[in-house]
């Protein structure tokens, strides 16, 4: 069945399709259209089974209502509920996303970012892996709205929405301090990453107001290469010297930990601190204590930062949101 047509519209209407393209895109009362002819127009669209030429709107419009998402793993519960906020709020707004995992690889990373501009993508938000500087200055270069979200860019002054990363660490080390625990292991993920950094700085933080010395082989930095037995590696280290705790920098090795220390069976014996919650800590009969990252307003604020530099070219002003940590959830 051929589209309907604006054309064929106004012939039914016996009016110009001029009028029915100015109702159809709600600028009727800038041209003094009738509220009642506005009414038969989307009536009579309704009717046809109008949907409009989104192909012909960009080539008008030079937007195509698009957004690029790439995050590191879309597979990540982390990640993939970044996706669906990001995807909730563009739909409210009448945009499409499209999404993408870069896999932590900056080759991919600035593969995708080339695929997106030439998708003609309005603007970008993405989560970018540790060498990135080189494909988020084409970004900028190229004058693609963009924001960064969950981590910073040293390299690259851009647009960035992120938690304090800083408090949250030093919060939950604080919080295990409190409960009585004084070798307190930590493990994130490769040092490079920005956030996983700053949690660091606020373990140290918290250790050192509270006059406890920082053990090198308590830290554990483990590499996205085999993982797994990474993990197993670090939890072997971490056991030796007789941890009564663990800070999980990140949920994705906060749950891989938990599934590795229930096959020991020594998971019920220390307690634990996270940044994020995972569906592992529901089945388990732990003590942990946790900060879920606000992901409902970093992504709000990252959308609303990214339609500032849609709508305004001359958009310039680089702005770094910070958001406070929300309060420390407990599950025993």
């Amino acid at each position: 069945m051929a589209r309907a047509s604006i054309k064929q519209i106004a012939e039914i209407l016996n009016i110009s399709p001029s009028t029915v393209s100015f109702v159809l895109n709600g600028k009727e009362r800038e041209v003094r259209i009738s509220k009642e002819l506005a009414e038969k127009v989307r009536d009579t669209a309704k009717a046809l089974n109008y949907t409009p030429n989104m192909a012909a709107r960009s080539l008008r419009t030079r937007k195509t209502k698009t957004i690029g998402l790439i995050v590191a793993d879309i597979s990540n519960p982390f990640f993939s509920k970044m996706a669906r906020h990001i995807e909730n709020i563009a739909t409210r707004e009448k945009y499409q996303v499209i999404f993408a995992s870069s896999d932590e690889s900056d080759e991919k990373f600035e593969k995708l970012c080339d695929v997106f501009i030439g998708k003609s993508v309005d603007g970008m938000i993405v989560v970018p892996p540790m060498g990135a500087a080189a494909a988020l200055t084409k970004l900028a270069e190229n004058k693609m709205p963009l924001v960064v979200i969950d981590r910073e860019t040293e390299q690259v002054p851009l647009n960035t929405v992120m938690m304090d990363n800083f408090k949250a660490g030093y919060l939950l080390v604080e919080r295990l301090i409190n409960e009585g625990c004084r070798k307190i292991g930590l493990i994130g993920h490769n040092k490079n990453f920005t956030n996983v950094i700053s949690r660091y700085e606020g373990y140290k933080e918290a250790l050192s107001k509270y006059g406890i010395k920082t053990a090198d082989d308590l830290v554990q930095f483990v590499g996205l290469d085999d993982f797994e037995q990474n993990i197993d590696n670090a939890l072997d280290i971490l056991l030796e010297n007789s941890i009564d705790s663990i800070f999980f920098a990140t949920s994705k090795t906060g749950r891989q930990s938990l599934v590795s220390l229930k096959s020991r069976k020594v998971l019920e014996k220390l307690k634990y601190a996270s940044i994020d919650l995972f569906e592992e800590c529901k089945f388990s009969y732990i003590s942990l204590f946790a900060i879920e990252q606000p992901l409902d307003i970093m992504c709000e604020k990252a959308l609303m930062l990214l339609f500032d530099q849609i709508t305004d070219s001359k958009y310039q002003m680089i702005e770094t949101i910070t958001l406070h940590p929300p309060a420390i959830k407990k599950l025993d």
